[in-house]
């Protein structure tokens, strides 16, 4: 049976994770953008489907039901061929390595910085629900400034993957969209995009890191394959739920552009109208089909990396 994790187990579980060296920052970079491009190159497709379900208007016919993730990536497949998968693959990777190293590799450094002043303040280590909230806002900071800096990458992906899109790569969107809505118009929805890779990071790494010390407690597996697919599919449907919302939002204003003269508040109210309140989980299947592997191999690569570099694991 298992029993709620005890000091000892606590110890034990820390003990595991401290045997190898802590990486430098820029080892925490590295690692990071290698192990999102690898995921970002095997769950492009998913994310282009999820982007086409939530740009697709609900339909006013009585009876006719919106396609969904399977008959979605059919039409697609059959009106663009299979390579309309792997539209905005370019972005998607060049922000891949830079936006997902930074919010993956500043998460670390910064959750370590949270701690020691923490501890400083508190005279004392943190414990409990601190701990866990100190991973959050980690999580929130390095998240939410990597979008922020990287956001004319996502919406340049975004607007590739729209249906309705004619231009012939990223660098011609990027010029159509600084022609029609000058410099700051690729950062168009980047407030969106940054609540959004808060909530992603925050809710992707502190719950990974989270679970896994609870599974290394409760299980006896050690830090191995078992333990990283355990804390990483859970990581999976905590960070689709919690990002869903945020994540419509920015489609739309990605898409729509600054000529659409929509602000979030906006864009959230039109969403409602349209589809109601379960509008905001719309292409969830989708998003989940893509974040959860994608979540899954994130871990696994970096972990092994890690490993490989005789580093600490996550």
């Amino acid at each position: 049976m298992i029993q709620a994790s005890h000091p000892d187990a606590a110890a034990q579980a820390q003990a595991v994770l401290s045997v190898a060296k802590k990486a430098t920052i820029l080892q925490d970079l590295f690692i990071s953008s290698l192990s999102v491009s690898g995921a970002t190159l095997f769950t492009n497709p998913l994310d282009v489907i999820k982007t086409r379900l939530q740009l697709h208007r609900r339909s006013t016919v009585p009876g006719v039901r919106p396609p969904g993730l399977v008959r979605t990536g059919v039409m697609l497949v059959r009106e663009e061929g299979v390579l309309g998968l792997w539209k905005g693959l370019t972005p998607a990777l060049a922000r891949g390595f830079v936006y997902g190293g930074m919010r993956l590799g500043l998460y670390a450094p910064t959750r370590d910085l949270l701690e020691t002043l923490a501890s400083a303040t508190s005279d004392g280590a943190t414990g409990g629900l601190a701990a866990v909230g100190l991973k959050v806002a980690a999580g929130t900071l390095s998240g939410a400034l990597a979008a922020g800096l990287t956001s004319p990458t996502e919406l340049v992906k975004t607007r590739l993957q729209a249906k309705d899109c004619s231009a012939k790569g990223p660098v011609e969107v990027a010029l159509q969209v600084v022609k029609a809505d000058g410099p700051l118009g690729l950062w168009r929805g980047a407030v969106p995009s940054m609540v959004r890779a808060g909530l992603l990071t925050a809710s992707q790494v502190a719950t990974y890191d989270t679970v896994k010390r609870e599974v290394l407690m409760l299980s006896g597996w050690g830090d191995c394959l078992a333990t990283h697919l355990t804390s990483s599919l859970i990581s999976g449907v905590v960070v689709t739920t919690a990002t869903n919302p945020a994540d419509v939002i920015k489609t739309k204003m990605f898409v729509g552009g600054a000529s659409s003269g929509r602000s979030i508040v906006q864009v959230a109210g039109d969403i409602v109208r349209e589809d109601g309140a379960m509008g905001f989980l719309k292409g969830w299947s989708a998003n989940y089909a893509r974040l959860g592997p994608q979540t899954v191999i994130i871990f696994v690569i970096s972990e092994a990396l890690r490993s490989a570099m005789g580093l600490q694991g996550l």
